[in-house]
């Protein structure tokens, strides 16, 4: 029998896993409290506690049409449901980084795949050129080690949270949906944690920049919508605009970040815990926040889409990965 590259990586986590008493003490020991901020190793990602609570899932058909979302989007975002998380858990304070990623690479000899969906000028699209070889370390625009990877699919995503449980004996996985929205939320309310100000994006969070728009042509697709005045086009460093009240950057806009779900036409019979759902198509998944060549709307807490291929790998698609805390 022939085992993937994902069959390998999760196979070998079996070991680190018989880490979990020792992990355990560990996580008393270090007083992992919301709001503390932890390495579990000297080049590891930097994670942040976050508090056990409940939060309302999803957005409401008012805020739906406020925002302008077109129901292709907007209908997978209901109905709201009320999600209680138990226990605190630790996300990272960023997206995965290409440094980051790097080193998982070398560490399991990870093939560089050669295909990555970027921008199409000629079908003003995001489905990438026939024959086109583009991959995370060559996207087809200009990166810094610490910009996020791009050009992840979700089984990239898993691999790097598997290696990471590996590495250190903890649980790494990829953030269910409804982790990653309570944690963009940060205990607020309101459409984003700032408020209902769309105005203030800009500030916030790294979505399309005229430097950006000037990249892909201006668009004629975006006429009377709102573009944030910049010189930096495509992706920008990690931790380039503030933190939200939880201390995690760039939940809103930058890349895409997987979530652990699979796809579902939207959160009927929702896991109201928190867990990912199991329950879809487990061949798609769910990807969430908005990019730098997201609209407005798009960049929101409670968007989603209806789910694509885990193999997918968009250039605009990143990591975040989450820690459970013993």
């Amino acid at each position: 029998m022939t085992l993937s590259f994902s069959h390998c990586v999760l196979a070998a986590i079996g070991p680190a896993l018989l880490l979990a008493p020792q992990a355990r003490a560990a996580d008393a020991a270090a007083g992992l409290m919301p709001g503390k901020t932890f390495k579990d190793c000297e080049d590891c990602q930097t994670m942040v506690v976050v508090p056990a609570g409940t939060f309302t899932m999803g957005s409401t058909r008012e805020e739906r049409e406020r925002e302008g979302v077109p129901a292709s989007f907007g209908d997978h975002e209901g109905p709201t449901v009320q999600i209680t998380i138990a226990r605190p858990f630790a996300i990272a304070t960023t997206e995965t980084t290409r440094a980051q990623f790097a080193l998982f690479v070398k560490a399991t000899n990870r093939p560089v795949p050669t295909v990555c969906a970027n921008y199409n000028a000629e079908q003003d699209n995001w489905a990438g050129k026939e024959g086109n070889v583009a991959n995370w370390q060559n996207p087809g625009f200009k990166q810094g080690d610490n910009h996020p990877a791009v050009c992840m699919s979700y089984v990239d995503a898993s691999d790097y949270a598997a290696w990471m449980s590996k590495k250190t004996g903890f649980k790494y996985h990829v953030a269910s949906e409804a982790q990653w929205e309570y944690v963009a939320r940060a205990g607020t309310k309101t459409t984003r944690y700032w408020g209902e100000n769309i105005s203030q994006i800009c500030k916030k969070a790294n979505i399309m920049s005229t430097a950006t728009f000037d990249a892909i042509n201006k668009s004629e697709g975006w006429m009377d919508e709102l573009v944030c005045t910049g010189t930096q086009s495509w992706t920008v460093p990690v931790a380039s605009y503030d933190a939200n009240p939880w201390g995690v950057y760039d939940m809103l806009g930058n890349v895409w970040e997987w979530v652990d779900d699979c796809a579902t036409p939207d959160h009927t019979g929702m896991p109201t815990d928190g867990s990912a759902r199991r329950d879809g198509d487990c061949t798609r998944r769910i990807s969430k926040g908005g990019a730098f060549h997201s609209r407005v709307w798009l960049a929101r807490p409670a968007t989603r889409g209806g789910g694509q291929p885990g193999i997918n790998r968009p250039a605009a698609a990143g990591i975040r990965i989450v820690r459970e805390i013993d």
